[in-house]
């Protein structure tokens, strides 16, 4: 989440400047680690992952009887809606680049 918010507050910065108009390549700002695209793409994804992982983790522990069903069912409802997210994400991404690829040069 950390990522996303100084992804966020970088635009929020930018966005408060005084006017696009007439700004030169030296008047942008300069980005903040970790604000650029890849590597909020790359952060969401670490995240996805770990969010995956937790719930292995959980439902693991739950079968040992280490852990609260409660605790097993949020952790894997979590894991499943990151994991339906990305997949909406990647069909979202493979449709903008087909029809990219469709346009006429």
């Amino acid at each position: 989440m950390t990522n996303i918010a100084n992804a966020v507050n970088a635009y929020a910065a930018f966005a408060k400047l005084p006017s696009a108009e007439g700004m030169e390549a030296r008047d942008t700002p300069t980005p903040v680690p970790g604000s650029d695209f890849a590597s909020v793409l790359k952060d969401a994804a670490k995240m996805s992952l770990n969010a995956v992982k937790q719930g292995e983790q959980m439902s693991a522990a739950g079968i040992a009887g280490k852990a609260d069903i409660r605790e097993v069912v949020a952790a894997v409802n979590n894991a499943e809606m990151t994991l339906e997210t990305v997949v909406t994400v990647r069909d979202k991404v493979i449709n903008a680049y087909n029809e990219i690829l469709r346009m006429p040069i």
